[in-house]
């Protein structure tokens, strides 16, 4: 008796595992979207309050700085009590200072080490503040906090001027309205790495005769900046003699009711969207502030299964060796 091993079989075997390799896993990757919970999406980045603009020797008093030239030397002062959700020491929290157009949110900024990214200057204006002694004012530590978790309040931000810019002032700043303001961070720059900001507003203009860096700026009063609200859903519970409990979240144009009775049966109803679910008896309630699911992750769950199952049967009668019998 000789066993062969033909050419052709063995690339139909090899084909089949490799079929089966990722069809097993396109199958799990389905599964855990079907199984895995819908997280809730991140709340933005909180706007704390308006800075002001003050000079420096009047800082304790609150007196506001009206306009200026490019030496002007002025502090930048957010609300008192502004503090990072965490602080540095405990929490890794930053704080950030940045001057974008006023077309930018500073709700959407991420920072890098040098500053709000991408970097640039004129029309694509992003840079750090900068002291009047020309430092960056970036990655500053908050205080310690007073309570463990507890925020970490703003502290020892120098007073600032645009100085540093010289005869390039006009080139990095042109005319128009820009948003100034701190920003504290946590982390590399991604989506969530903003935590709060503080935000002001200055209107510059070109000026020759200002020295040295040919620039004159004016405090916009009482401006904030264009940013995107996140509401909280406003949730309303109801609770019955009979032991029925209805909940009713509202969300944006969606309202989600859940009604739950005393023997465990839990139906939740969405309106405006096209989701109605029930769940038997027996089964945990849903909270109604997670995405409903859409029911079709069942769908590719089910052909990547069966893919599987075709190609693991074809790797195994294939993997067989020939026996001719002579």
């Amino acid at each position: 008796m000789i066993t062969l091993t033909p050419t052709r079989p063995r690339v139909a075997r090899d084909l089949a595992r490799a079929g089966t390799v990722v069809s097993a896993a396109l199958f799990v990757v389905s599964l855990t979207q079907a199984t895995w919970p819908n997280a809730a999406v991140s709340a933005a980045a909180q706007n704390a309050g308006n800075a002001q603009i003050l000079a420096p020797s009047d800082v304790a008093i609150g007196a506001p700085l009206s306009s200026g030239g490019s030496a002007t030397v002025f502090a930048l002062t957010p609300p008192s009590g502004a503090s990072c959700t965490g602080d540095s020491t405990a929490g890794g929290y930053r704080v950030q200072s940045y001057i974008v157009p006023a077309s930018v949110d500073p709700a959407t900024l991420t920072f890098g080490p040098q500053g709000p990214l991408p970097a640039g200057t004129g029309a694509n204006l992003r840079q750090p503040l900068f002291s009047g002694a020309g430092t960056p004012i970036v990655n500053k530590t908050t205080a310690v906090a007073s309570a463990p978790g507890g925020g970490g309040l703003l502290t020892g931000m120098p007073t600032i001027s645009f100085g540093v810019f010289g005869a390039s002032g006009p080139q990095i700043i042109p005319a128009g309205t820009y948003n100034i303001g701190f920003a504290c961070t946590l982390g590399l720059a991604s989506a969530t790495q903003l935590d709060k900001y503080w935000n002001a507003q200055m209107t510059f203009a070109v000026d020759s005769a200002d020295k040295p860096s040919g620039i004159t700026w004016t405090a916009v009063v009482g401006s904030t900046p264009a940013t995107t609200t996140t509401t909280a859903p406003a949730v309303t519970t109801t609770t019955v003699a009979s032991g029925v409990t209805t909940t009713t979240v509202k969300s944006g144009t969606a309202t989600t009711t859940t009604t739950t009775v005393a023997g465990g049966a839990t139906t939740t109803t969405v309106k405006n969207s096209a989701v109605v679910t029930t769940t038997p008896s027996g089964s945990s309630s849903s909270s109604g502030l997670t995405t409903p699911a859409t029911g079709a992750a069942p769908i590719p769950m089910a052909i990547w299964a069966l893919l599987l199952l075709v190609f693991g049967r074809m790797a195994i009668l294939l993997g067989r060796p020939v026996r001719i019998i002579r």
